[in-house]
């Protein structure tokens, strides 16, 4: 009888562990970065003033997943991405037929001046550094050539709360009591004067992040950056500084 009792105790035990584990997956699974898949779209057009290579991200809600919620939020997020990379390729394309007009009628037609004939550029591509605890982050790098000594290039980050569609800010990531500006202004500065040949100097240089900071996550931590120009000359491309998720721990609300 003893040893039935056991018997069916070590069972019961086992079963428990068994649900447990079994709820935690459950659980795990019904994350809103489990719901959807992402996918790369692609608008690929070449005509002789005008040349795309758009790539972007799509997120695509799996079958069996039928969240109201979570889908509207997807769908937003799609639609926010889409709209930003067509309106870009838009822009680009627009430029180029009027320079093409422009170099048609006139340009090829001075016979005192040869001018060189371009063919505006449209480029976009993406990476999605961070997609688990019901956010997403994805950052979006736009170039584009309209002539002259070299294009740019134009970063743009997209963070989202998965649950709530809210976009993500930069204070978000902080703990509430934190001055998260003087913490990142503190370090930024740090690092520009470990170099500080490469940055601007005076008004033109780095004076402060702004209340609308461009970053965008990582695993390991929360990436600020600048665009071109911003606070460096263009060889230096796009200045990034990393705040480290160990370095700045006691900081951070992640």
């Amino acid at each position: 009888m003893k040893d039935l009792k056991i018997i069916l105790s070590t069972i019961l035990v086992m079963f428990f562990i068994v649900l447990s584990n079994s709820y935690a997956q459950e659980k795990n699974d019904l994350s809103a970065n489990n719901m959807f898949t992402i996918e790369v779209k692609s608008i690929n057009e070449e005509s002789e003033f005008f040349k795309a290579n758009i790539k972007y991200p799509f997120l695509k809600i799996k079958e069996n997943y039928n969240d109201k919620n979570t889908i509207k939020v997807i769908n937003k997020i799609n639609e926010d991405i889409e709209k930003y990379v067509l309106n870009f390729k838009e822009e680009i394309e627009k430029q180029s037929k009027k320079y093409e007009n422009e170099y048609t009628n006139d340009l090829s037609k001075d016979k005192n001046q040869q001018y060189v004939k371009y063919q505006y550029e449209a480029y976009s591509e993406y990476d999605v550094t961070y997609n688990k605890n019901n956010i997403i982050s994805i950052p979006l790098t736009t170039y584009n050539f309209t002539g002259g000594a070299h294009g740019i290039t134009y970063l743009k980050s997209f963070n989202y709360n998965l649950l709530t569609g809210d976009k993500i800010l930069l204070s978000d990531m902080f703990k509430k009591d934190v001055d998260y500006k003087k913490v990142i202004n503190d370090y930024i500065n740090s690092e520009i004067n470990k170099n500080k040949e490469l940055y601007f100097t005076g008004k033109e240089g780095f004076n402060g992040i702004s209340d609308n900071q461009d970053f965008y996550i990582e695993d390991d931590g929360i990436v600020i950056y600048f665009q071109v120009y911003d606070i460096a000359p263009y060889y230096v491309g796009i200045p990034k500084f990393k705040i480290d998720n160990n370095q700045f721990k006691k900081y951070l609300n992640i």
